[in-house]
């Protein structure tokens, strides 16, 4: 109270000084004693107390949850991201699809400070983050079901994503979406592309972020030689296996080749590499992994029966959406010059490539998933 009424009427003397001469040294010593414990406390919490955790934010955007059931009964998880009381200035929605084994919440909605959907969603976008059969919240395989446990790309591409665009222009009452796709999402945008039909025809945009049909020089193809055993499984615990190792990412008894895999180290933040690993991943269908391995050979990616090739210039050649491929000039999973081999295929008269890395003018190098988990920083 005292200091409040010495900061309320600078230059005059408290009432009490006047009668007890010796209190005003007291009063100061006291005053600078107490803000040195202060200064001491404060510096104790700046270097003891963690930061707050990424994920523990406020979401910025209203979020609503929907299924949608596949021709062969998979209901699929699908979010919409909208700014609250504000309608989408935008004329077409968005679709995210995500990658291998991932979910789309954590690839493309991590938290608040680290998102796309919410990103777009302030642009004036309307965002639709989908997750395919077998991952995130969308149903799983289940040993006792008459469903199959067995699914591949061709039915990602053949079901999955006429499901998701028909359900989002039906509640968004649009006649054409923008899609992006991740890594495998990009390889399933690809393959819809190829096959030239009613589904190919709603999609106006084509975005393709670390992707690309042609993985000649891929991390992958080192487990090309076991491939043989994946004909004991139905499915890969590659989910579980990455969830744990989340834990260690990063840390003293991280793997750094692995970490880099997923994240360039110099340019992710642990919390967020960790936190995304943790949630992100969900258990392979081998029927994926084997239909994948087609993409190894000269000739690109193909159907599971190889009767059709998704890489086949002649049919990319009449796509005339407007088409976007982005990748990190580290990228071990999709290297830079498949992508850019597949974008070359692409007929559309709008297309841009554009590697990132400092050769093409950025600060710095990029490897597969961190592409999505930055701030934007290189749209900005």
């Amino acid at each position: 109270q005292q200091q409040e009424e010495d900061a309320l009427t600078p230059g005059l003397p408290h009432p009490n000084s006047a009668r007890h001469p010796s209190s005003r040294s007291s009063s100061s010593r006291k005053h600078q004693k107490q803000q040195q414990q202060q200064q001491q406390q404060e510096s104790k919490q700046k270097y003891s107390q963690p930061r707050p955790h990424p994920l523990y934010l406020k979401p910025r955007h209203i979020k609503t949850h929907f299924k949608a059931t596949t021709s062969d009964g998979w209901k699929l998880h699908l979010i919409r991201t909208q700014v609250l009381n504000v309608p989408p200035r935008q004329h077409h929605p968005v679709i995210l699809c995500p990658g291998l084994g991932s979910s789309g919440a954590y690839s493309f909605d991590l938290s608040p400070n680290v998102s796309l959907a919410d990103y777009l969603a302030g642009k004036g976008w309307d965002v639709w983050t989908c997750e395919l059969r077998g991952n995130g919240a969308s149903d799983k395989p289940k040993l006792f079901s008459t469903r199959s446990r067995w699914w591949t790309i061709d039915d990602h591409v053949e079901k999955d994503v006429p499901t998701i665009i028909r359900f989002v222009l039906k509640e968004t009452h649009s006649q054409q979406v923008h899609f992006l796709g991740h890594s495998m999402g990009g390889m399933i945008l690809c393959g819809v592309m190829a096959r030239v039909d009613t589904t190919t025809a709603k999609i106006r945009s084509c975005i393709a972020v670390g992707s690309g049909l042609f993985l000649e020089d891929s991390w992958w193809r080192s487990f090309e030689r076991f491939k043989f055993a994946s004909h004991a499984f139905w499915i890969m615990p590659s989910g579980t296996l990455l969830r744990t190792y989340g834990k260690l990412m990063f840390g003293p008894w991280a793997i750094p080749y692995l970490d880099m895999l997923y994240f360039w180290p110099t340019n992710v933040d642990p919390q967020v590499g960790r936190a995304m690993m943790r949630r992100n991943f969900s258990n392979i269908s081998v029927g994926v992994i084997q239909q994948i391995s087609t993409a190894f050979q000269p000739r690109g990616l193909t159907s599971a029966d190889r009767k059709m090739i998704y890489a086949d210039p002649v049919r990319l050649n009449k796509v005339t959406a407007p088409a976007l491929f982005m990748v990190g000039d580290r990228d071990r999973m999709c290297p830079a010059e498949g992508a850019r081999k597949t974008w070359q295929m692409f007929g559309s008269p709008q297309k841009r490539f554009v590697c990132l890395g400092p050769a093409a003018g950025f600060s710095d190098h990029y490897g597969e998933v961190l592409l999505l988990l930055i701030q934007l920083s290189c749209i900005h």
